[in-house]
């Protein structure tokens, strides 16, 4: 695994990634996601993922907005490109498609059509895909970057040209945005002076959105005259647990966590609720660029993996949707059980099992999201099946 993970993620990975396929879609999704399952750590790809999706024949019945394999996009199943779900995640993604299957099933066999032969590690890349289309970050506007500072009051302190106010640097004096992560460390720094700032002038505390972001990297790097660039350069998310729980983790806990808190967030989202939350602290400590990257990527990870799942939990859904009637003995033999493994299963080794199962009119069992975790928890713990 060691090997595999070095190969794949190599280091820090820029996360510009772009995806052409035949389905001629034109986003530049900039995503590499970091999947954690018990001691094992992966990178799951997106731009792979929207491969896995043409290779597997999808599109020959879904359409990615609007997009199918031919000229015209195919009338007979939803297109993959809409909200699926008013939560994403893989917990979400693993349940739509386990509930899915049956219907797919019948759906193959009516059209002669070959069903996917994806491999765990295709599923994760698909689902990676599929988080993009909903959370890529927006392309910034320059103009809009410029009309942010202004209306946020910025500009009050900060020149947009070289002239100094006085009060602080100008704009073209900043540190270098050479990605939108340099303005969230940057206003994260500022944070416990602008609060002095913002008391002595009895100014309200000025809010920003991942959007307001963006477009302010864009006008920053336009006057600091850098090449326009949306990449994000971001570690892996488990370099970023020993600051979080050093930091964050005293308060973000249980029902305050952030994989509880957080939903449907892209990573300038995440980097605006930073600078949003530093006003309700009464400290804020610096942190470094480096340090800031390993933080988001970290919290970002967070909400991607969801809520944990519960073992008891679990345990009464694999009794209660009649999965121990068939599955005895350890189901993951050494090999952690994922939402992606479930989804394979079910759609690979174990389909013909399944397949039986219906046939011999054993009902299929809808699993939500919730059953979804709790199995991952029940199946990866210890003791007994």
């Amino acid at each position: 695994m060691a090997e595999v993970y070095q190969a794949r993620v190599a280091g820090v990975v820029a996360a510009q990634l772009h995806i052409a396929t035949a389905m001629a879609i034109t986003h530049n999704l900039r995503w590499v996601i970091y999947l954690s399952a018990a001691s094992c750590i992966w990178a799951a790809d997106a731009r792979n993922g929207a491969m896995v999706l043409e290779q597997q024949g999808c599109q020959q019945c879904h359409a990615v907005r609007g997009q199918g394999l031919g000229h015209e996009p195919p009338q007979v199943a939803r297109d993959l490109g809409e909200r699926l779900a008013p939560t994403y995640g893989p917990h979400t993604l693993a349940s739509a498609l386990w509930n899915h299957t049956p219907e797919m099933w019948t759906q193959f066999s009516a059209q002669g059509v070959r069903p996917p032969a994806a491999t765990e590690t295709d599923w994760q890349d698909l689902f990676a895909y599929f988080y993009a289309l909903q959370f890529s970050e927006p392309v910034g506007e320059v103009g809009r970057g410029k009309q942010v500072l202004e209306t946020k009051r910025c500009t009050d302190c900060h020149s947009l040209t070289n002239a100094s106010t006085g009060r602080a640097p100008s704009v073209q004096d900043w540190a270098h945005a050479d990605d939108p992560v340099v303005l969230v460390y940057q206003l994260w720094n500022h944070a416990s002076s602008m609060k002095n700032t913002f008391k002595q002038n009895k100014i309200e505390w000025k809010t920003l959105t991942g959007r307001d972001l963006m477009d302010l990297t864009a006008y920053v790097q336009t006057v600091q005259r850098l090449a326009p660039t949306g990449e994000f350069s971001l570690p892996a998310p488990e370099t970023g647990k020993p600051l979080f729980d050093a930091n964050c983790g005293l308060c973000h806990r249980d029902s305050m966590s952030l994989a509880m808190k957080l939903r449907n967030k892209n990573w300038m989202d995440i980097g605006a609720d930073i600078w949003n939350h530093s006003q309700k602290m009464p400290t804020v400590r610096m942190v470094s660029p480096d340090d800031m990257r390993k933080l988001l990527a970290y919290v970002w990870q967070l909400q991607y993996d969801g809520p944990p799942g519960s073992r008891v939990l679990g345990q009464k859904a694999f009794v209660d949707k009649g999965c121990a009637g068939c599955h005895q003995g350890p189901i993951n033999k050494g090999k952690p059980i994922t939402a992606f493994s479930i989804v394979a299963a079910a759609w690979g080794p174990a389909r013909q099992a399944h397949h039986r199962m219906l046939t011999q009119g054993v009902p299929w069992p809808n699993l939500s999201p919730a059953d979804v975790a709790n199995l991952v928890a029940y199946l990866n713990s210890p003791g007994p099946r």
